[in-house]
């Protein structure tokens, strides 16, 4: 169970690090990766340049890039893994064994922007208090759920209950210092004894984690960064589009174009989705949602990295469809003209696209 061995190669140890972990041949997280460092090394001055370690199995991902790179063999990644299939345990033994490498670490998710300098995240950590992205919930507050149920038997076991429980942080940015080794130690422990017998949740990682946490300070880091893991689609199409024009190369141009790309999702202007809400007022629940987000797709400002995901707005609408009994699918889809129920896009071009998106998502799905 132990995951705090050192890792070979041992690297020099530094004031600060941002450290990232990524592994797989998944194109996506490679470029979540590069850009998320591109967004890092964009807030740095006079060519200070923060000191960034990339724990994968793909170091060669990262030639030439400013970053020091340490091989995530198959095996390490087997045991960090665990006995259970519980994948995210692999982030909390990263951390572990990477922190050896800096007085101070930040664990970064590879879905993370940062909107400021890492050094003014630097600051607030210390032996006794840490940085997490963002306060979610309070266990009292979702000890009810269905898919907690398990979790909060294995809790009671602990003694904790809805009215001296603990606060649950999101792990996307996690920042400690080195002589934290005792938080991943519980929270190793803890992960293992709550994915035993199953799980039910996916993010049995932070909240271990948050457990560890109890009691000492925790700051959170959201007015520095941006973790956009419920709009991946939408910059995954944004990445995509900025590696196909500029290339993987690194160098300071590729820093500086960075700052190009949006850090938000595509919405239209104020006045289009006032327009556009007033257009659906007379269609409700699920419809409406399909409308809003075909208009939404069709509507938003011309630029050239929301025009490469726009469609995923109408994505949205699609899998909002797939909900659907057949029958209501087929009627809202079955003829080539746009669906009477719906009002039309502005750009007249359109229609046909976003039917054909509509149709063939649907199709793939089946």
């Amino acid at each position: 169970m132990n995951c705090i061995d050192p890792l070979v190669p041992s690297l020099r140890k530094v004031r600060h690090q941002l450290l990232y972990l990524v592994y797989g041949n998944q194109d996506v997280y490679r470029r979540e990766a590069k850009f998320s460092i591109l967004t890092a090394l964009s807030h740095a001055k006079n060519g200070e340049r923060p000191a960034i370690r990339i724990l994968t199995d793909r170091p060669e991902d990262y030639a030439d890039w400013p970053v020091d790179t340490v091989l995530l063999d198959e095996a390490t990644q087997t045991r960090w893994q665990g006995t259970h299939g519980y994948h995210h345990r692999r982030k909390a033994c990263a951390i572990a064994a990477g922190m050896q490498w800096a007085q101070k670490t930040l664990f970064v998710d590879t879905d993370t922007l940062f909107t400021s300098h890492p050094s003014r995240l630097f600051k607030f950590i210390e032996p006794s208090r840490s940085v997490m992205d963002r306060f979610e919930y309070d266990w009292k507050d979702v000890h009810q759920r269905t898919a907690y149920q398990k979790l909060g038997r294995d809790l009671r076991s602990h003694g904790v209950t809805p009215d001296n429980g603990f606060k649950l942080y999101n792990s996307g940015l996690c920042g400690v210092t080195c002589s934290d080794s005792a938080l991943f130690e519980e929270s190793i422990r803890l992960i293992d004894e709550w994915t035993r017998d199953g799980f039910e949740i996916h993010t049995i990682e932070q909240i271990a984690l948050s457990y560890a946490m109890r009691g000492r300070q925790v700051v959170e880091a959201r007015q520095h960064v941006y973790h956009y893991f419920a709009e991946k689609r939408f910059f995954h199409g944004m990445h995509a589009y900025f590696f196909s024009q500029h290339g993987e190369q690194f160098s300071q141009r590729l820093v500086d174009l960075c700052t190009d790309v949006p850090s938000v999702k595509p919405f239209p202007s104020a006045w289009q989705r006032f327009k556009i809400k007033w257009r659906l007022r007379h269609l409700k629940g699920p419809l409406r949602k399909v409308g809003r987000d075909l208009l939404y797709g069709s509507a938003i400002p011309e630029d050239q990295y929301y025009s490469a995901c726009r469609h995923e707005w109408w994505e949205c609408a699609s899998r909002e469809i797939l909900r659907w009994d057949e029958s209501r699918q087929k009627k809202l889809l079955s003829h080539n003209r746009w669906p009477q129920e719906l009002p039309r896009p502005n750009k007249p071009e359109d229609e046909k696209i976003i039917m054909s998106h509509l149709k063939n998502s649907l199709a793939a799905a089946r």
